[in-house]
C-alpha cells in the first residue's frame, strides 16, 4: 500500500513538473528570444548548495563550461562570476526558463534604458523583497499604491545638511580608524591583516551618526563616564547595556551580516513555535528585538530635542511629521525604514571601499593618479582636513569619485535589479524589432553583463582604470559620449566626469526606483579614500607574484551575501607618503 502511494505521488509530482516546465519552455519559445532551461527552481537548497565547498568545485571542474555557467545564471549569489560569458553565448536579453519561472536577463543599456524609463514603469517585484519587512512595510518593500508616499518621506531627508554631516563624520571616523592602526603598530608603516572588520566598522558608525544622531567613537568605550547622557546607552561599550544583548554597534552589524537567519528566526519561523526549541536562532531573535528598543529609545530622544537643529536621518523624519498636515510617517515607519537604511547602507558602502582600497593597492599607477589629483585639489585648502568644506572642496576630489564609480563597475555592490511585467503583457525594442514579454515573467538588470561589455567601455574594459571617467580625459572611450542627451545616469550627474550610454550603469539602479542614498555613500566612499590616501601609498603585504596572485583570486572569488563582497581576506600596508618618496 505505501509502495503503491509512493509511487502514485511520484507520478503525479512528474506530471506537473513536466506540465510547468512545458508551459514555461512555450512561453519562451512564443518570444523568439534565446533560451536555455534550467531543471530546478531558485530557492534555498541551490543557493546553499553554492555556498558548499564541493558543489562550486564540481560546477568548475567537472561539468562543461556552458552547463556550469548556466546553473550559476539562475543563482544570484553566483551570477557576478559570469561577467559578460552570458551575453556572448546568448545575446545581450535571453530567458532562462525552470520548472517555476520564466526569467529574462538584460544587459542591453537600451532595454534597461527602456524598462528603467517607460511611463508607468516595470514594476518592482516587492515579494522578493517581503522577508526584509522584518518591522513592517518601508521604501524598499512598500507596494506601487504606498511606494510614492514611502518614496516622498524619505527623499527629502537626503539633504544639503545631511550631505554635510556625513562629510564631517567620514572625516572623523576615517582618521580614528587610521589612529587605531597605529596603536597597534610598531613602525609608521601600517600593516592591516584585514580589513573584513573595519571598513564595516568606519561605515557603520558613519551612518550612526548621520543616519540616527549617535556619535560612536571608533575605538571601544573603556571609561563608564562616556556612557553618561541620553545616548550613553548606544556607545559601543566591551559589554551591552542592561536589558540588551548586544550593543547599538553590534545589533547592527548583525543584522546586516546574519540577515539570512534574521529572517529565517523572525520572518519565515512560525509564531507559534516555542523559541526555547530553537537555541541556534537565539542571537537573531535576540538581535530583532534589541534593535526595534534601540531605534524606539532614539525617537524618544530626539522627540525631546529641537529637530532643526540637527541633521540626521532620524530627525528629518520626525521634522517631516511635525510640519506635514498628513502622510507623514507612524513611529512603526521610522522603524521600519531606519532599520533598512542600515542593512542597504553601510554594507555597500563598506563593501565598495575594501575592493577600492585592494584595486589601489594593486594598481598603482592609477593610485598615484588619484593621489595626485587629490594633491592638486585641495593645495589650496588648510592642512587640518577638520576645517576642509564640504560644499566647495567635496566637487574638486575628481579623481577619488573616478576611483569610486570605477570600483563600482568592476564590482558592483548590487549585481541585479530586478523587475518584472506586472499584470500585464510589455513590449520591449531590441535588436530592430519589438518583442513580446508576457505577463508575470521576471526580468534582472544584469549589471555583471552590463559593466563588462566592450561596447560601453572599449578594449580595457576589465581592466581597473579610474582615469576613463575624467572628463579631461579626451582619449577615455566614455568620451564619445559626450554630446548624447541624457546620460545622466543616478550617481553620475557631475559636468567633472564622462558618462556611458544610458542604461549602462546602474550600480545605483535607475528611474525613479532609483537608489534614495546615493550622494551619502559617494560623500562617505570619496572622503574616506582621501583621507588615507593623502598621508599613505596602499601596497600588498605580500609581495611579488604570489601575493598578486592571491589579491586577484581574492577579488575573482566574490560572492552576494547581503552585497557583493570578498570571501578571502588579503594583507595591506598603509606605507607613510613622505617615508617613501
Amino acid at each position: 500500500m505505501w509502495l503503491s502511494l509512493t509511487l502514485g505521488l511520484l507520478v503525479l509530482y512528474t506530471v506537473d513538473y513536466s506540465r510547468k516546465l512545458y508551459k514555461n519552455i512555450r512561453i519562451a519559445q512564443r518570444s523568439k528570444l534565446p533560451y536555455f532551461v534550467v531543471p530546478f527552481s531558485m530557492g534555498i537548497i541551490p543557493a546553499i548548495l553554492f555556498q558548499t565547498r564541493w558543489f562550486p568545485y564540481i560546477v568548475d571542474n567537472v561539468l562543461p563550461a556552458w552547463l556550469g555557467d548556466n546553473l550559476k545564471d539562475v543563482i544570484p549569489n553566483s551570477r557576478w562570476v559570469l561577467k559578460d560569458r552570458q551575453v556572448k553565448r546568448y545575446g545581450a536579453v535571453y530567458l532562462v526558463v525552470t520548472p517555476g519561472v520564466v526569467l529574462c536577463n538584460v544587459s542591453d543599456a537600451g532595454v534597461v534604458a527602456q524598462i528603467t524609463h517607460t511611463r508607468g514603469g516595470w514594476p518592482k517585484p516587492v515579494w522578493q523583497y517581503q522577508p526584509v519587512e522584518l518591522y513592517g512595510p518601508n521604501v524598499v518593500t512598500a507596494d506601487e499604491h504606498h511606494w510614492a508616499r514611502h518614496r516622498r518621506r524619505t527623499a527629502i531627508i537626503f539633504n544639503e545638511k545631511n550631505d554635510e554631516l556625513v562629510w564631517k563624520e567620514s572625516i572623523r571616523l576615517a582618521n580614528s580608524m587610521i589612529e587605531e592602526w597605529q596603536s597597534v603598530n610598531v613602525t609608521r608603516d601600517l600593516v592591516v591583516e584585514t580589513t573584513r572588520d573595519d571598513i564595516p566598522k568606519l561605515t557603520l558608525n558613519i551612518f550612526s551618526a548621520a543616519g540616527f544622531g549617535v556619535r560612536i567613537p571608533f575605538k571601544i568605550v573603556a571609561d563608564d563616564s562616556e556612557t553618561d547622557g541620553p545616548y550613553g546607552i548606544f556607545q559601543d561599550t566591551r559589554t551591552p547595556p542592561q536589558g540588551f544583548d548586544f550593543t547599538f554597534r553590534a545589533v547592527a552589524n548583525y543584522m546586516s551580516c546574519n540577515i539570512s537567519t534574521v529572517i529565517l528566526a523572525n520572518f519565515m519561523m512560525p509564531k507559534w513555535v516555542p523559541r526555547g526549541l530553537l537555541p541556534f536562532l537565539k542571537q537573531d531573535f535576540a538581535a530583532h528585538r534589541d534593535l526595534r528598543s534601540y531605534i524606539e529609545r532614539l525617537l524618544s530622544i530626539a522627540e525631546t530635542e529641537d529637530s532643526l537643529a540637527n541633521s540626521n536621518l532620524i530627525q528629518g523624519m520626525l521634522r517631516d511629521r511635525a510640519t506635514s498636515a498628513e502622510g507623514s510617517f507612524t513611529d512603526q515607519e521610522i522603524i521600519s525604514n531606519g532599520h533598512i537604511f542600515i542593512v542597504a547602507g553601510h554594507e555597500t558602502t563598506a563593501t565598495t571601499i575594501r575592493y577600492a582600497l585592494l584595486l589601489l593597492a594593486l594598481n598603482p599607477d592609477a593610485q598615484e593618479w588619484v593621489y595626485q589629483g587629490i594633491k592638486e585639489a585641495t593645495k589650496d585648502e588648510p592642512a587640518d582636513i577638520d576645517a576642509w568644506d564640504q560644499a566647495s572642496v567635496y566637487p574638486k576630489l575628481i579623481t577619488p569619485l573616478c576611483a569610486m564609480l570605477e570600483t563600482m563597475r568592476l564590482f558592483p555592490p548590487v549585481v541585479t535589479v530586478p523587475k518584472w511585467t506586472g499584470n500585464a503583457a510589455r513590449n520591449i525594442h531590441y535588436q530592430g524589432r519589438d518583442v513580446f514579454i508576457e505577463q508575470g515573467i521576471n526580468l534582472n538588470l544584469n549589471l555583471n553583463g552590463l559593466h563588462y561589455l566592450e561596447e560601453y567601455w572599449g578594449l580595457d574594459v576589465k581592466e581597473f582604470s579610474p582615469q576613463r571617467w575624467d572628463v579631461r580625459n579626451e582619449k577615455s572611450y566614455l568620451a564619445r559620449n559626450a554630446d548624447l542627451p541624457g546620460v545622466n545616469a543616478p550617481g553620475l550627474e557631475y559636468p567633472t566626469i564622462h558618462k556611458p550610454v544610458r542604461g549602462a550603469y546602474i550600480p545605483f539602479s535607475d528611474g525613479v526606483r532609483a537608489c534614495l542614498g546615493k550622494k551619502f555613500a559617494q560623500i562617505e566612499v570619496v572622503i574616506a579614500l582621501t583621507v588615507i590616501l593623502r598621508k599613505y601609498r596602499i601596497e600588498l603585504a605580500q609581495k611579488g607574484a604570489e601575493g598578486r596572485k592571491r589579491a586577484e583570486r581574492a577579488l575573482g572569488d566574490s560572492v552576494t551575501v547581503v552585497a557583493l563582497a570578498m570571501s578571502h581576506d588579503v594583507p595591506l600596508v598603509f606605507r607613510e607618503r613622505h617615508a617613501c618618496q
